[in-house]
């Protein structure tokens, strides 16, 4: 993996993040909320380890199996974020109260 692949990795994170911050979660957000690192994290992990573990026949860029990381992201992406909602995000109200 090069320089490139990392790069659409990163940008695919960040507009996963930023599509669920504003479509989904937009009445849940606060002026202090990062939320969406969350997100981001999980979209992360989950297109790398999709790329790595899934080697695919289609399409590469620059060594990158672009359709499994796109389809990891998405899936990272939801998998952390059922863990954020459902987990840490109810502690971490009830310690606020």
């Amino acid at each position: 993996m090069g320089i490139w692949s990392w790069l659409i990795i990163l940008a695919w994170s960040a507009i996963i993040a930023t599509a669920a911050q504003y479509t989904l979660f937009r009445r849940d957000r606060g002026p202090t909320d990062y939320d969406w690192v969350f997100t981001a994290g999980g979209a992360l992990i989950g297109s790398f380890t999709a790329h790595v573990w899934y080697p695919g026949v289609a399409f590469t860029v620059d060594g990158l199996w672009l359709i499994q990381a796109l389809v990891g992201g998405i899936v990272g992406a939801v998998v952390v974020e059922l863990i954020y909602r459902f987990f840490i995000r109810p502690r971490q109200q009830r310690g606020q109260a």
